[in-house]
C-alpha cells in the first residue's frame, strides 16, 4: 500500500517517553600532557556533535584545530554530560558510550576510486595504552577494565553521514575492513557513525573489583602513552525508551511531582540524591513521575534504583518501606489503604523490619493486581536485613505475559539476593502507570514504622512506544495514518480544524503489526490528525 502525504493535513503523536542520547556538554578538566599535537587545545572542540557531513569519511577523518582536542602522555580530559549515561544492556552490543577520535582507514594499492581501497591497518591512531574512567558525581571515579575498554583515538573512524549514537559491531576487527573501499566500509558500519564503544558493566573499583553504576554523568580519558585526538563523546541510544533519572537537579524541575506531606521528601543539592522520610503515621505520600505509559501484565519491564537506609524505627506491627511502580489514579485515591489491603496496581519494592508480630526482616518484591483486598498479592522475599549506610541497589522485573514478579539486591555490583521464596498468586491483568518513592499510612493501630533514606539512580527499561513508524496521508479518497500497532492496545484515529478540539474519527485494536486506520468522512479543506493510544 502507498500512501500520499497531503499537504492540508498533519499528523500528530504526543510522545510516551524520551530514549536518553546525547553528547558531553561541558569540559570539567584538561591537562594537555606531554607530545600533545601543537595548538590543538580548543577543548569546545570535544563538545557536541562529531565532525559529519559528507567531506568526513573513513578515509578522510575530523583533522583541524576546531574539531580535535590532543592529549599527550600522562594527560588527561574530563568531560559531563546534561542527560546521564545510561547502563542499558539492551543498547547495540551492549555499549553505552562512543569517543570519536581522528583514526582513519589507510588507502592501499593507490587506488583512490569511490574514495579507496583499505588494507584494513588503521592510520593516526594512538597504539599505546589509555585508561577510561567514569563517574556519577565527578567525585568518585571508576575505571573501565583495561582488558576490556579499547584504546582511545582507535578503531572505528568516523563517518560524517553515520548515526553518532549507534556503535560499530565490536567485533570486528582491522581485518575485517582489508580489500573494502567506502561502501563496503559502510556497508560493515550498519548505519553507525563510527567511534570506540565502551561499556559501564566494564566498571572496577580501585582493588580491581566490578562494581554495578546504573547512571554516569562524568568520562575521563587519561593517555598513558603516545598521544590521542579526541572529536566527541556521544551515549548510545537504547533499543528500548527509558526513564532515568540521578537527581543531579531538582527532581521539582525535572517532572517530579509531590503528594501528601511534602516535608517527607528532600532534594540534597550537594549529593544529588533524595532524602526520604518513611512515616506511617502521616497520610500517604509520594515523590512520583508519571511514566508517560501505560504497562501492563503484557509488558516486559524493569525498575532499578539506589537505596541507603540511615536509621530505623518500629512501634508494634510496623509498616514498610516502599519504592516502585503504582497505578497514579488508585494510588491518590481517599480511598487507597495499602496496610487495609485496599491497594490495586503495585509493583514496587518492600522493606519489612522485624517487628511485634514477626521476627525476622523481609526485603520483598511485591506485584499487586487490579483485584480488591489482598487477592491477586504475590511477592518474592528473602529474610535479611538492609545495614544501615550502605548502598543497595534494587532490580525488580517483570516478563512480558508473567503472573509474577522476580528481584535482585546488590551491594557494590554483588548479588547481596535474588529473593528466592516466592508466594504466589492468581495474578489478574494490571495497569501502572507512575514510579514513585511512596511512604504509606499505618492501620490506624499503632503498628507504625519511622525511617529515614536516601533514593537515587532510578533507571525504568520500557516497552516499545504504542506507535511506531507512522505515516499518514489521502488513500481511496480518505485519510488514513498507517503505522506499527501493539497487541493490547486501542489506537483512535482524531481530527481537529484548529488544535484545540478533537474528536473521534475512527478506532480499532492493535495487532502487533502494520495498522491501518482511516477517517470515514471525506477530509475537509483543513484538518489535523493524531493517533490516540490507549490501554484497556
Amino acid at each position: 500500500m502507498k500512501i500520499r502525504p497531503l499537504a492540508l493535513a498533519s499528523l500528530f503523536v504526543l510522545s510516551v517517553v524520551s530514549v536518553h542520547a546525547q553528547f558531553a556538554s561541558a569540559v570539567i578538566d584538561f591537562d594537555r600532557g606531554t607530545g600533545a599535537a601543537n595548538g590543538f587545545t580548543n577543548t569546545g572542540a570535544v563538545l557536541g556533535a562529531p565532525a559529519s557531513g559528507a567531506s568526513i569519511t573513513p578515509f578522510g577523518p575530523p583533522f583541524s584545530k576546531s574539531q580535535l582536542v590532543s592529549i599527550g602522555t600522562n594527560g588527561s580530559l574530563t568531560v559531563r554530560f546534561d542527560q546521564p549515561i545510561i547502563n542499558d544492556p539492551s543498547n547495540p552490543f551492549g555499549l553505552d558510550f562512543l569517543i570519536f577520535g581522528n583514526t582513519f582507514f589507510a588507502i592501499t594499492n593507490g587506488n583512490f576510486s569511490g574514495g579507496g581501497i583499505t588494507s584494513g591497518a588503521i592510520g593516526g591512531n594512538n597504539l599505546d595504552a589509555t585508561r577510561v574512567e567514569v563517574s556519577a558525581d565527578g567525585v568518585n571515579w571508576y575505571t573501565l577494565n583495561p582488558a576490556l575498554a579499547p584504546t582511545v583515538d582507535n578503531i572505528y573512524p568516523t563517518d560524517g553521514l553515520g548515526n553518532p549514537h549507534l556503535p560499530v559491531n565490536p567485533a570486528l576487527t582491522t581485518n575485517s575492513f582489508g580489500g573494502l573501499g567506502l561502501a563496503g566500509i559502510r556497508a560493515l558500519y550498519n548505519g553507525s557513525a563510527g567511534g570506540t564503544g565502551y561499556d559501564l558493566a566494564w566498571a572496577q573499583d580501585t582493588n580491581g573489583n566490578s562494581v554495578n553504576i546504573p547512571i554516569v554523568r562524568y568520562v575521563r580519558i587519561n593517555v598513558l602513552g603516545n598521544k590521542s585526538e579526541v572529536d566527541a563523546l556521544s551515549s548510545v541510544s537504547g533499543a528500548l525508551p527509558v526513564f532515568a533519572d540521578d537527581f543531579y537537579t531538582d527532581p521539582a524541575l525535572n517532572g517530579w511531582k509531590y503528594f501528601g506531606d511534602t516535608n517527607l521528601f528532600h532534594w540534597n543539592p550537594t549529593n544529588h540524591n533524595v532524602e526520604v522520610t518513611w512515616d506511617s503515621t502521616d497520610v500517604n505520600s509520594y515523590l512520583y513521575h508519571p511514566l508517560g505509559t501505560v504497562l501492563t501484565s503484557d509488558d516486559a519491564f524493569t525498575v532499578s534504583f539506589d537505596f541507603t537506609l540511615n536509621d530505623l524505627t518500629t512501634f508494634g506491627g510496623a509498616n514498610e518501606i516502599s519504592i516502585g511502580l503504582f497505578n497514579l489514579a488508585d494510588a491518590t485515591n481517599a480511598a487507597f489503604a495499602r496496610a487495609g489491603g485496599n491497594s490495586p496496581n503495585l509493583f514496587e519494592f518492600d522493606y519489612f523490619p522485624a517487628n511485634l508480630y514477626y521476627d525476622l526482616d523481609s526485603i520483598d518484591a511485591t506485584l499487586k493486581d487490579t483485584q480488591p483486598g489482598f487477592d491477586g498479592l504475590a511477592f518474592a522475599y528473602d529474610n535479611l536485613t538492609l545495614s544501615p549506610g550502605v548502598t543497595y541497589q534494587i532490580i525488580l522485573s517483570h516478563a512480558a505475559g508473567s503472573t509474577n514478579i522476580t528481584g535482585q539486591v546488590l551491594t557494590n555490583g554483588v548479588l547481596y539476593t535474588a529473593l528466592p521464596f516466592y508466594f504466589p498468586a492468581n495474578i489478574n491483568y494490571f495497569r501502572l502507570d507512575t514510579v514513585s518513592i511512596s511512604s504509606y499510612t499505618g492501620d490506624g493501630f499503632g503498628d507504625d514504622i519511622l525511617a529515614h533514606g536516601v533514593v537515587d539512580n532510578f533507571v525504568v527499561s520500557l516497552p516499545p512506544p504504542p506507535v511506531q513508524n507512522l505515516a499518514g496521508g489521502i488513500q481511496a479518497g480518505q485519510w488514513q495514518a498507517q503505522f506499527l500497532s501493539r497487541t493490547n492496545w486501542t489506537y483512535t484515529l482524531e481530527r481537529s480544524a484548529d488544535l484545540q478540539g478533537w474528536s473521534a474519527a475512527a478506532s480499532t485494536a492493535g495487532n502487533g503489526t502494520t495498522t491501518v486506520i482511516a477517517d470515514p468522512a471525506t477530509p475537509p479543506d483543513k484538518a489535523f490528525y493524531r493517533i490516540r493510544a490507549d490501554r484497556p
